[in-house]
């Protein structure tokens, strides 16, 4: 049988056992794009043209991490709601998009 604190791991989403590198959130309206050769990519977009809404973990070094995905723009205000109160330390810029 395999230790529970493996299987923890296993189940926990990988930004979140390095939210200390992180110091604010972004929202962003994304789209599916095709490069010349079919091969799909995500683009940020405006929001009429949102497919989806991604919530990025803004990183202490600069750049940013997309967290996950939502169907809706109110779905991610919420789990971002959600992180900033969990993870005081986000609110260094807060929700920044």
């Amino acid at each position: 049988m395999t230790n529970p604190i493996e299987q923890a791991k296993a189940l926990t989403p990988f930004w979140m056992r390095d939210i200390h590198q992180f110091d604010g959130l972004e929202i962003h309206p994304c789209r599916t794009e095709h490069a010349e050769n079919g091969t799909p990519f995500i683009e940020p977009c405006e929001p009429e043209s949102a497919e989806f809404w991604s919530v990025y973990g803004h990183c202490r070094t600069g750049g940013v991490l997309c967290f996950e995905d939502f169907p809706t723009e109110a779905e991610a205000h919420a789990f971002a709601k959600r992180l900033l109160d969990a993870w005081p330390h986000l609110n260094t810029y807060g929700l920044m998009a």
